[in-house]
């Protein structure tokens, strides 16, 4: 069979608390007859990846009128029948960072496979794991520079072999600066925190999974920056109506024309150059967000990035008072599968006859919460999760009101079994 438990908990961090939650009350009574190793059900084997690390179990079993099991997973004597592939622990291997691997825990440390055996009073059970090959392993974003001054925050992800979209590893790995004299620092795990100079001296970004030899790296260097670029959500050619958003994404421009732009949002300063205080309010978030209060007034904003004296100008925002009259969600039909995410965009047609994205304006409901779940509000609003085991098709509704009641859509989603 194909991952019991599903694949992103199977990856290292879940291996920590346990990859699926298991409770035996302890037999009593006579000695036990037999012992079992369990995963999920009553298989016999499981297929993994490699790189992954899960929890297996090991519970006593007794005869008689009143037979039970008792868990003795941190009893037993664990062994694998192949080590340096798929390695099993008694609560003796280490596991980055400072602690160990829990009694039961298999780890994949690379392509290939093994039985792991459980032995206990003289009784024995053994359960067979494959590894299969994960995909490359990708630090993101694809930067080359970073801006002087500047704090960036990265993510490792993994694609594996069926062209599935990637996974976030990220919280699994062990980052690093090994660079000597590198003018960075890790702030917070996966986040970069660069100095003012020097410029174009390369430097690497490591993350290692603890669970096997694979890691990724990027080289990076301080580069000059000629200028800010901004994009935006809302057409910039139509007034926003009343109570809705833009989103603004603001990105550093480098010297090098070939660096991809490194995303600053969250790092400049905002001032209103035209227009009162309460003709709009401003949000900062990781985009800073402009919403409206009064129509029929121009307003714009000065962004400036401090540490290099950078500024730009926004668009000239115009409100207007205009109602929506219907909604649709793109996509309306689509499939996904555990854990992977999709994101789902929200528009409304509105009565000045054009169609905007209204995604943080809605509410956003799954309608099969056991098969789905959604981001209600937020940055992340219409983001749509599956539901580990689950298989159906889930109903993601999109809700808001006008003058004459309801306006809602929805989006089909084929859940698909892991």
């Amino acid at each position: 069979m194909r991952d019991s438990c599903p694949r992103a908990a199977a990856l290292v961090a879940a291996a920590l608390v346990g990859a699926c939650d298991f409770n035996f009350d302890v037999g009593g009574g006579t000695a036990p007859t037999g012992v079992k190793i369990s995963l999920v059900g009553d298989d016999e084997f499981y297929r993994t990846y490699e790189c992954a690390a899960f929890q297996l179990y090991a519970t006593a079993q007794f005869d008689g009128e009143n037979a039970n099991e008792g868990d003795v997973t941190g009893r037993v004597v664990w062994r694998s029948s192949n080590p340096g592939v798929i390695d099993v622990s008694n609560g003796d291997i280490r596991a980055e960072p400072g602690s160990v691997f829990p009694a039961g825990t298999v780890i994949a440390r690379s392509v290939g496979t093994a039985v792991i055996r459980a032995d206990y009073i003289g009784l024995y059970d053994e359960f067979s794991v494959t590894a299969d090959p994960i995909g490359d392993l990708t630090i993101t974003p694809a930067l080359t520079r970073m801006a002087p001054d500047s704090t960036q925050a990265f993510a490792l992800e993994v694609t594996f072999e069926d062209d599935e979209p990637a996974q976030d590893l990220s919280a699994s790995a062990v980052w690093s600066l090994p660079t000597a004299g590198a003018p960075t620092a890790l702030i917070d795990t996966s986040t970069v925190s660069v100095a003012g100079d020097p410029l174009d001296r390369p430097f690497l970004l490591e993350a290692r999974l603890f669970t096997c030899a694979r890691s990724a790296v990027r080289e990076l260097q301080l580069g000059a920056v000629t200028g800010l670029r901004l994009s935006y959500e809302q057409p910039q050619s139509l007034a926003v109506p009343l109570g809705y958003t833009d989103e603004i994404r603001v990105e550093t421009v480098f010297a090098d024309a070939g660096a991809p732009p490194q995303n600053v949002s969250a790092q400049v300063e905002i001032d209103q150059v035209l227009g009162d205080d309460d003709d709009a309010s401003v949000a900062v978030d990781e985009y800073l967000v402009v919403g409206s209060a009064r129509a029929d007034r121009d307003v714009q904003y000065r962004l400036r990035y401090k540490p290099l004296d950078l500024e730009a100008l926004t668009r000239v925002y115009r409100f207007i008072d205009s109602e929506i009259l219907s909604l649709r969600v793109d996509p309306a039909r689509s499939s996904l599968r555990y854990p992977d995410t999709l994101a789902l965009q929200a528009y409304g047609l509105f009565d000045d006859g054009f169609e905007r994205p209204v995604r943080r304006e809605v509410v956003w409901t799954s309608l099969n919460r056991d098969l789905a779940t959604v981001v209600i509000e937020g940055v992340d609003a219409g983001e749509v999760s599956a539901v580990a085991g689950a298989e159906g098709r889930a109903t993601i509704e999109a809700a808001t009101a006008n003058s004459e009641g309801p306006v809602e859509a929805e989006a089909d989603i084929d859940i698909l079994r892991e």
